[in-house]
């Protein structure tokens, strides 16, 4: 994707665009060009363009409405979705929540959820939640690297899809929508495809994933599933919304980073290589038996899903490892 110079004026209004495109519905000056949609955008209907892949992706996936927990990190993928469905919300029938995970991870926590509560008076008409897990679990995520032999992003993970799940379950919510983008999707599949992880593959992310009220399952949502790291970018500033923008200190080794990187002569060859393959990948599961779903249990302790023989979950397991249970 080639855009200009990102630059504002006191208004916030981009000025200095150097790209010699002008935009394909209107003719004015276009600050972004697309390789993968052969078209070039000016600021308005970049915005348009980015909102329809969204209302797309969600009526393709048999998405009907209801109310969605958005979860937000202050990250520019989950800001821009943040903002993005809110302002979409009676197109697609929504009701929008937004829940922050303070993760205790020192400057990066402290960083995020001041972004967060930035957004939080932003967006007047969006209920904000947050939950410590610290003050409600009893650890942090540095706390529980010292104890486990995990990648640090591997035990986050977990640890926020279970915060997501039960939060999402107990307070009504239909769905958790996160800021999952094509880069993130890709770059899964082809890790699972070179590292042989057929199960990977199969349990893999979809757009749209049903929820399962008798295993206290509430249903996931992918709406940038077919959006890039740089339109999300691009979203978040042409809005003008602020966002954390360094890394978390604790995913420095994760190698899901490394396997990101090969799409980059990928994608200089086909622009639109991430997409296409992500598709096959979802046209070869429609012919696939899907995974049984028998070995699930709900958790002796919390009552949430588990595959494990002991019937202990993650998070429950992991807070007995560390005394907190």
């Amino acid at each position: 994707m080639k855009y200009c110079s990102l630059r504002f004026n006191n208004k916030n209004c981009l000025v200095g665009c150097e790209l010699s495109q002008k935009c394909i519905v209107c003719k004015a000056d276009a600050i972004v060009y697309i390789p993968y949609a052969r078209a070039a955008f000016c600021r308005e209907h970049f915005i348009k363009f980015y909102k329809r892949k969204i209302l797309n992706t969600l009526k393709d996936a048999g998405f009907k409405g209801g109310k969605v927990l958005i979860g937000v990190s202050g990250g520019k993928d989950s800001v821009a979705l943040l903002h993005a469905l809110s302002s979409l919300r009676d197109d697609i029938k929504i009701e929008v929540a937004a829940l922050y995970i303070d993760l205790g991870i020192g400057v990066y926590s402290s960083k995020s959820l001041e972004v967060v509560r930035g957004l939080e008076k932003a967006l007047e008409n969006v209920s904000f939640y947050y939950f410590d897990i610290k003050e409600n679990l009893g650890f942090t995520i540095p706390e529980t690297t010292k104890v486990l032999k995990r990648p640090a992003c591997a035990i986050c993970g977990s640890i926020k899809r279970w915060v997501l799940n039960k939060f999402a379950y107990e307070h009504g919510f239909d769905y958790v929508a996160t800021g999952h983008n094509i880069d993130d999707i890709a770059t899964f599949y082809l890790k699972a495809l070179l590292t042989q992880r057929t199960e990977d593959i199969l349990r893999g992310p979809e757009p749209l994933t049903p929820g399962v009220p008798e295993l206290r399952l509430v249903g996931r949502l992918r709406p940038q599933f077919f959006l890039s790291e740089r339109e999300n970018m691009l979203y978040v500033n042409l809005i003008g919304l602020s966002f954390i923008d360094f890394p978390c200190p604790l995913s420095r080794r994760a190698t899901l980073f490394k396997y990101k990187g090969l799409w980059e002569n990928i994608l200089s060859l086909n622009p639109v290589a991430q997409i296409n393959f992500v598709k096959t990948i979802l046209d070869i599961k429609k012919h696939l038996t899907p995974p049984k779903q028998s070995n699930i249990k709900l958790c002796k302790v919390c009552g949430y899903p588990t595959t494990a023989s002991d019937e202990l979950c993650f998070v429950c397991r992991l807070r007995k490892k560390l005394g907190v249970l």
